[in-house]
């Protein structure tokens, strides 16, 4: 078992963080704090989240998609069907050209996290760096719950310089739906901020 001493978390499991009551709060930090050690195994979305980058970078036709649930753990192939299904929905009639979108970190205190958007998108003329969101077939997921996310996005630093039209956003694959910043304000910082605070003090009292 690995017991982190300080915590470098990704963006997905912050948001998941953000989006959840006290209680629950507290149990997901502790997890994340005494989780056993990684192995691609365990991580579900791993193959479809590479995979879809590929699909970009490199150009290929969608049969290469197709090919990844074939692929994919038996027990995972219905929920990567109807995750591709409504991603090729998404970027249907869109004009979708690929960049690199590079490595990117945000820090606060003692918190760091792993921001890395997978996708460097321009969607019909429009650049995005876009982080993908694989737990939104269930639960509501809108611009309000992704403020923080969204917020933490903008204010990474990044290992590839991006210009300044291009637009941070989460794409919740299941439901087809990209959820892009507005511009940020001093308020949604103080709530990003806020919440990376509660992390902590969860984290140090356990």
């Amino acid at each position: 078992m690995t017991i982190l001493t300080k915590p470098s978390i990704g963006l997905t499991q912050f948001t998941d963080f953000t989006m959840k009551g006290s209680a629950a709060k507290t149990k997901f930090v502790k997890d994340i704090k005494y989780q056993g050690d990684y192995h691609p195994i365990k991580d579900y979305w791993k193959a479809l989240r590479e995979g879809l980058k590929k699909y970009h970078e490199h150009h290929f036709n969608d049969s290469y998609l197709l090919d990844i649930i074939d692929n994919a753990l038996p027990a995972r192939q219905k929920n990567y069907q109807e995750a591709i299904k409504a991603y090729l929905k998404f970027f249907k009639n869109k004009n979708v050209q690929w960049f690199e979108p590079g490595k990117s970190n945000w820090v606060c205190g003692d918190l760091i996290v792993r921001s890395n958007p997978e996708l460097g998108l321009i969607i019909d003329d429009i650049p995005y760096l876009i982080k993908l969101y694989f737990k939104g077939k269930n639960e509501r997921i809108d611009k309000h719950k992704c403020r923080s996310a969204l917020t933490l996005l903008k204010d990474s630093h990044y290992s590839v310089e991006h210009p300044d039209s291009v637009k941070h956003a989460i794409l919740n694959v299941q439901k087809g739906r990209l959820i892009s910043e507005d511009e940020s304000t001093e308020y949604h910082q103080l709530a990003l901020e806020a919440d990376a605070a509660q992390f902590m003090f969860i984290w140090n009292r356990l």
